[in-house]
């Protein structure tokens, strides 16, 4: 038989810690779900960007505004990247405050916006949150594709004028120009893309399987 709870012996500490075991369980319920629920709804984001390339973006840059699927993603995209953009600058910034080597200056805005992924990444791999290093890669890889877009059209730095602007230099027109490696854009772009997308739908689908089948438990070191 169940032995009764006595509720005149329990003192005001005890009941706390049965209320906040209660409490805890029910936040973790709710944050499964909403993990769960997060990850499905990025679905349709990860399968379009997916399809990110220099012929793709020139297909859809007009249609940022459309209430269509590529107008919503374009437009969701758009945010995610100017998000990225801010750390982009911010590295070439660094380097005009500390008058870094030109070609320093130049690739450091794209190293800025890698490394910030990767120290969340090491941040939450540190932790052992699973879910935490698996959202980081996927961060990653959506920096990774925008920077193989960037570098595809290294040769024609003036496609996107809304992009560069006023007399900005295009940084992989520089940098492949010095490194005398200009005409292989196209291939260095895609090699980049094709690590990225691998790395975007195997970070996703990984933390989809963890969610929905093997609920999303700590990173473990060693055996169990």
């Amino acid at each position: 038989m169940k032995k009764k709870t006595n509720w005149s012996d329990i003192t005001a500490k005890e009941m706390f810690k049965r209320s906040t075991k209660s409490t805890d369980k029910e936040l973790s319920k709710l944050s499964d779900t909403a993990v769960k629920v997060g990850l499905l709804l990025l679905l349709p984001y990860i399968m379009w960007l997916s399809r990110y390339s220099d012929s793709y973006v020139e297909s859809v840059q007009n249609r940022a505004i459309h209430l269509n699927y590529d107008g919503v993603m374009l437009t969701l995209h758009n945010l995610f990247t100017s998000a990225n953009l801010i750390v982009h600058e911010s590295g070439h910034g660094v380097c005009y405050l500390l008058s870094c080597p030109e070609f320093f200056t130049f690739i450091n805005g794209t190293l800025f916006q890698l490394a910030l992924p990767i120290f969340v990444i090491f941040y939450y791999r540190k932790r052992l949150n699973t879910l935490g290093v698996g959202l980081g890669f996927m961060w990653l890889a959506q920096n990774l594709i925008y920077v193989a877009w960037y570098m595809s059209y290294a040769q024609t730095p003036n496609k996107y004028p809304f992009f560069l602007g006023g007399s900005a230099t295009h940084d992989f027109w520089y940098m492949f120009s010095q490194l005398g490696v200009l005409e292989y854009d196209w291939l260095i772009a895609g090699v980049v893309r094709t690590i990225a997308i691998l790395m975007l739908l195997s970070s996703y689908f990984y933390l989809l399987y963890s969610a929905y089948f093997a609920n999303i438990k700590p990173i473990r070191k060693g055996k169990r």
